[in-house]
């Protein structure tokens, strides 16, 4: 055994109570028994609709793996799946604020853990470029947004938590997921986002159950007589998280590929591929139904270069999307979604309305260097957001525009640079289809992102695309991935 694996050894053993605890923890909050529990409880929380109890009981069990487990992975799941499931709590900050008092055990095991189980801090490639966007942020709309907007606590949230926030979060997790184990951490990642996918896939479908029978009974339907009736009187559209839904579905999506291609019943993870796509089908969302498809046919196209044994198989499901969309693509999406392909160009369009508002600030204004700030308001009358949320674009190109002027366009286009740099050298010096299972994920975002808030949205996803580039350049750049022998 060379000196360094024994020095890992040292280190390692649980020699102190709180080690013990922690060692303790982990076997408990990272046992396969576990992970299927707390995610069959999830759906049971979606199909019964208990999201609000369900989330202040998710909070104590994060709260308790945090306290307990040593391995920041013992509360992933449990997190990942909360996110998902109070996506159907639209607008209900008054619900919520009833159990304000769960922050409390929250933040304490919050700041216990990164005190008890700290670990030495180590950074990579993509850093760099989250702190030039900290400082775009910091910048954006300086000298024309007025003080008030700037100082407001919605502005102040996004500017500092998708910047210095991120930046935080970083130094915190990344020594965390890159302490040696006994399992591949960047494998028990896409797993958990598996499952994530998986979740949001169930909400999708338990909602969907429901509007249908909603409309059979409204209407009087029988099931096998009047399906395209039935279909013609849908409600499914509304379902309100259907963005945000797929866009979990998107980050998800490359995962069972991965394990298709990598693993055993590979027959189930191809059904579980179908699954996903159908949920972003199904969602409603226009965004999710344009990018997510055009997520599915770039993974089929990747997967397919790179796995084999399952290429003529992916080759197939790619020929099938290609007929199906060319014979009844734009029925089945204004079915879904209820809008036309043509509603998506019509000049009377919000996301429309407020790029060409964008195009008449900068014009009057000439706010090229800073932009108008990430609070900024002018575009109300395109868009009015619900309480607590932002004046978004809904496009990542022009809130980078808008909100940070030449700054931000160099600060993003900066850390773009670096994520694509630490995927290539992923694919160089680690394993092909993790890194590429990983890259693709963070892309799928990326597209969502295009036509959606997406990336400025901290909590999840822009934290989510905070540790795929941490779990990559940590092995690309010091091997910090060692399995304990």
């Amino acid at each position: 055994m060379s000196n360094l694996d024994k020095t890992i050894q040292a280190t390692e053993r649980p020699d102190s109570v709180i080690q013990r605890i922690g060692s303790f923890g982990n076997k408990i909050f990272l046992h396969p028994a576990f992970l299927a529990v707390i995610f069959t409880f999830a759906c049971a929380i979606t199909i019964f609709e208990w999201e609000y109890i369900g989330a202040v009981i998710f909070v104590l069990i994060i709260s308790a793996a945090l306290f307990l487990c040593e391995d920041i992975f013992g509360a992933a799941l449990p997190f990942l799946l909360l996110c998902v499931f109070v996506t159907r709590c639209y607008n209900s900050y008054d619900e919520f604020i009833k159990y304000v008092w769960v922050a409390v055990p929250a933040v304490a095991s919050i700041v216990y853990h990164f005190i008890a189980y700290r670990k030495k801090i180590s950074l990579g490639t993509s850093v760099p470029g989250i702190v030039a966007v900290s400082i775009a942020l910091i910048l954006g709309g300086v000298g024309f947004i007025p003080a008030a907007d700037y100082f407001r606590p919605g502005t102040l949230y996004y500017t500092l938590c998708l910047g210095i926030g991120m930046l935080a979060a970083y130094i915190l997790l990344k020594p965390q997921i890159c302490a040696p184990r006994k399992y591949d951490v960047r494998e028990k990642f896409l797993m958990m986002m598996y499952l994530m996918g998986l979740m949001a896939a169930v909400v999708v479908f338990a909602y969907v159950a429901k509007s249908f029978a909603e409309v059979i009974e409204a209407h009087n339907f029988n099931i096998f007589k009047d399906l395209d009736e039935i279909i013609e009187a849908n409600n499914f559209n509304s379902l309100q998280a259907g963005n945000n839904l797929s866009t979990f579905l998107m980050f998800a999506l490359p995962c069972p590929f991965y394990f298709a291609a990598k693993k055993r019943f590979k027959i189930l993870h191809l059904m579980a591929i179908l699954a996903l796509v159908l949920a972003i089908v199904l969602s409603g969302s226009r965004g999710g139904f344009i990018m997510g498809l055009a997520e599915f046919v770039i993974c089929l196209v990747a997967f397919a270069i790179l796995d084999k044994k399952l290429r003529w198989v992916y080759i197939a499901f790619c020929l099938l999307l290609i007929g199906t969309g060319f014979f009844c693509g734009e029925k089945i999406y204004e079915v879904i979604s209820s809008t036309t392909t043509q509603d998506i160009f019509n000049k009377n369009e919000p996301r429309l309305e407020m790029l060409f508002n964008l195009l008449d600030i900068f014009k009057e204004h000439k706010i090229f260097i800073f932009g108008h700030g990430i609070g900024f308001t002018g575009n109300t009358d395109f868009y009015n957001p619900v309480k607590g949320a932002m004046h978004w674009y809904h496009m990542i190109i022009p809130q980078i525009v808008g909100s940070m002027g030449l700054v931000g366009v160099i600060a993003y286009l900066y850390q773009f640079f670096l994520r694509c740099y630490t995927i290539v050298m992923g694919f160089v010096h680690s394993d092909k289809f993790m890194t590429c299972a990983l890259g693709l994920s963070y892309l799928g975002v990326l597209m969502m992102s295009m036509l959606n808030p997406g990336l400025f949205c901290p909590i999840p996803y822009a934290l989510l695309a905070v540790l795929i580039f941490a779990l990559i350049d940590g092995d690309t750049m010091f091997g910090a991935f060692k399995k304990q022998v």
